[in-house]
């Protein structure tokens, strides 16, 4: 086969066909065991799979152009997609039959064609995906909105499940043809007006029963449908798949997820981080609950930001602001393939894409910055060179001081450590580990109720990271995600050299001479430590870093829309938002529910670590931590499962969200055993693994809860066991994983 492009076509496409609940009447006849593909591009409300590339019709910029209603604050997450060059890379894909389709046997390979019933074709390779390993079938039972009962009582639809993230910005083609069963065995059939499209005659010569009931416009339609999938028909008939055997076909091209992070890691630049010596160390500011072997340093650096802030004329940018295309900065070269154009004549987008990658910067923001170094008591003394650095980042609705948990491990291993605070998150007013005249990144906001999380002030300063994931904006939350990594990148080039105390105070007035503190942080040896949001985030900037060294990743996950949906913690936040947000239309487990949970995905992708986790552990070792049963971040999301515990309802299973799916796209191997039943169970006996073995691993645990990283709440065996895996793991840049670390005292 040779690649093609599927030019923009002329069609009207409502939302409808994005999540349609519409079984369509196309003139289609037959029994009750037959099944027949669903295909009517040219009705009021039309009925297409979806992704589909003939959503970008009428595009000017390169961006999607999903019909949205009389104005696009009708549907938000629609508005959202449009501001995109593609669709997702990692969320489901969607066709629609009448009648019931043997979902289950649908990938059974033809011994004659050696070939499945559904393929999906890499056009940049010209080769098909493999099923059960890149992707699998899912039969919808979600249920109706209009008639309460479930999709797969009604009809099918067949939900194709990505496994691995499909390329950025590539075009491919899905094709399901006869071989597709009906649960009667009955070979599928193609709606009458896919016929017309993959005849090899014009449809005004066609005799179709279903055209007689079109006009001439709709004729028209199909005829330019028709020749601009020939080439798709041709090239599949060379491959020995003929028109005559497939049901149904279409294109859809992926936005580029990662072009933006990418370019942004190159123009990254360091910044100088001031400090003054908070006079406690990590015994003092724990209550003597740590070690006291850290002393600790607060202070500021500034960071490009990309993001709203408020002021008096809007003081709610930050639940609505997302990253603008910096359109003075336009991608030298490049070609928007759904829409056949060089990025030379296409508008500047909105929001950044392939054609303009950069977001222009809003301003320059001061944020709070965390520092501890070992002291005298931890055996250690400074390296010519100055510490190594172990970058930390918290979870959602933690702050900076949460560094605190883990610096003692770090200091006795030799390392200083660093932490800064997510978008949107802080440490409230009030609290003495503010640093004085250095704003919070929460803004000290007031847009929710903090008892019960309503939109709307309550004369209190919100919690941290409580507008983080905004529901109501998704590229919102998509460039908070974004914004952490970029921040990141900044701490990352900064993270070298001597640090200055800030400026002396004579009468009342800075006198503007910053001091040497006689402290130097190696910049050659930076590690990083994330917990939760924190490692997710680590899973987007390793992936776009090549400077940092070996990587912690404790309790991550990928997929985020299914992962906050399947989160025992955050899934019944999310349906009771959105069900009052819609006025109940969307609530959870109605096709409206998934339409949002795909479209969110969809906006999310190019922060979302899936896209990225297969380069974070091609540049880094990568050591991942798990709890079996993680109430916040799943292990996985997949309905009755017995390896995905502790989740919430799950009407549709999400196969590419959790923990475990994001190990497998970084390509991790199990410890204490290869499979996901496999765990380790504290206190465990001492075992080395060193060398290239030590260097991709998710040690999954027995025992523990989300926060064990951190906090010996749940087990303090976990909490010892885990910092001391990180401990050895950052101290041999990942050549060292140390199973069997007991608590001091415990030997």
């Amino acid at each position: 086969m040779s690649p093609f492009k599927i030019a923009p076509l002329l069609l009207a496409v409502g939302l409808v066909a994005c999540g349609s609940n519409n079984d369509g009447d196309s003139g289609l006849q037959g029994s009750a065991a037959n099944a027949y593909s669903l295909f009517d591009p040219v009705a009021a409300s039309a009925i297409i799979p979806f992704p589909f590339d003939g959503l970008f019709n009428g595009t000017t910029d390169g961006t999607l152009n999903i019909p949205n209603g009389a104005s696009d604050s009708d549907v938000p997450f629609v508005t959202a997609a449009n501001k995109l060059d593609g669709f997702s890379t990692t969320a489901s894909l969607f066709t629609d039959f009448i009648g019931h389709v043997d979902v289950d046997h649908a990938l059974d390979i033809n011994p004659a064609t050696h070939l499945p019933g559904v393929l999906i074709i890499d056009t940049s390779t010209l080769s098909p995906l493999v099923p059960g390993v890149d992707y699998r079938l899912q039969n919808s039972a979600a249920i109706d909105p209009d008639t309460g009962v479930p999709l797969n009582v009604l009809r099918t639809r067949m939900l194709i499940e990505p496994l691995k993230p499909f390329k950025s910005a590539t075009q491919y083609i899905v094709v399901v043809t006869r071989q597709v069963q009906s649960t009667d065995g009955v070979p599928a059939e193609a709606a009458d007006l896919f016929r017309a499209v993959r005849s090899t005659t014009p449809v005004s010569q066609q005799t179709e029963s279903a055209l007689s009931t079109l006009n001439d416009t709709q004729r028209a339609t199909l005829e330019a449908i028709r020749q601009q999938f020939a080439p798709m028909f041709n090239e599949l008939g060379a491959a020995g798949i003929s028109r005559d055997n497939i049901v149904i076909a279409w294109p859809f091209t992926t936005q580029n997820t990662t072009v933006t992070l990418k370019a942004m890691a190159q123009a990254a630049s360091a910044r100088q981080i001031t400090v003054v010596n908070s006079g406690k160390n990590t015994g003092t500011a724990s209550g003597g609950q740590l070690p006291p072997i850290a002393d600790i340093y607060a202070g500021s650096m500034s960071v490009p930001y990309y993001l709203g802030t408020p002021s008096e004329s809007n003081p709610t940018a930050p639940l609505t602001a997302y990253w603008q295309a910096d359109t003075s900065k336009p991608a030298a070269s490049g070609t928007l393939a759904p829409v056949g154009a060089p990025c030379s004549v296409l508008a500047p987008s909105a929001s950044t894409t392939t054609c303009y990658p950069l977001p222009k910067e809003q301003t320059e923001q001061t944020i709070p910055v965390l520092v501890t170094i070992p002291n005298a008591n931890s055996g250690n003394t400074m390296p010519a060179n100055g510490w190594p650095v172990v970058i930390f980042q918290h979870g959602i609705t933690g702050n900076r001081t949460q560094m605190i948990a883990i610096a003692p491990a770090l200091a006795a291993a030799g390392f200083a450590t660093i932490a800064i605070d997510l978008p949107l998150h802080g440490l409230p007013p009030g609290d003495p580990s503010r640093v004085p005249g250095v704003p919070e990144r929460t803004f000290d906001l007031d847009v929710v109720n903090n008892s019960t999380g309503a939109p709307g002030a309550d004369g209190i300063v919100d919690s941290s990271g409580a507008s983080f994931i905004n529901l109501a904006s998704l590229l919102t939350s998509r460039d908070n995600i974004r914004q952490a990594v970029s921040d990141l990148l900044t701490v990352q080039k900064s993270a070298g050299g001597t640090l200055l105390l800030a400026p002396e105070i004579v009468g009342g007035v800075p006198t503007g001479n910053y001091l040497p503190t006689g402290i130097k942080l190696d910049g050659s040896q930076i590690r990083y430590v994330g917990h939760s949001l924190g490692a997710i985030v680590a899973s987007t900037f390793l992936g776009v870093d090549s400077d940092t060294g070996a990587g912690v990743l404790a309790m991550p996950g990928g997929g985020i829309a299914k992962l906050l949906d399947g989160s025992a913690a955050f899934g019944p936040i999310v349906a009771a938002g959105l069900a009052a947000a819609s006025g109940g239309e969307i609530a959870e487990g109605n096709d409206n529910y998934e339409t949002f949970l795909r479209f969110a995905q969809t906006a999310v992708d190019s922060g979302d670590p899936l896209n990225f986790a297969a380069a974070a552990s091609a540049q880094h070792p990568i050591l991942m931590l798990e709890v079996r049963g993680d109430a916040v971040v799943p292990n996985c999301t997949i309905a009755g499962d017995a390896n995905c515990p502790a989740t919430d309802t799950l009407t549709v299973s999400g196969y590419l969200s959790g923990g475990d799916p994001l190990a497998r796209v970084l390509g991790l191997g199990f410890v204490p055993g290869p499979t996901q039943t496999d765990v380790l169970t504290v206190p465990a006996a001492s075992q080395l693994i060193t060398g290239a073995a030590a260097r991709n691993n998710v040690v999954r645990f027995a025992a523990g809860d989300h926060g064990s990283i951190l906090s010996p709440a749940a087990s303090l065996d976990v909490t010892c066991e885990m910092q001391g895996e990180v401990a050895a793991f950052a101290k041999t840049n990942g050549t060292v994983l140390k199973i069997g670390n007991p608590c001091p005292g415990a030997e």
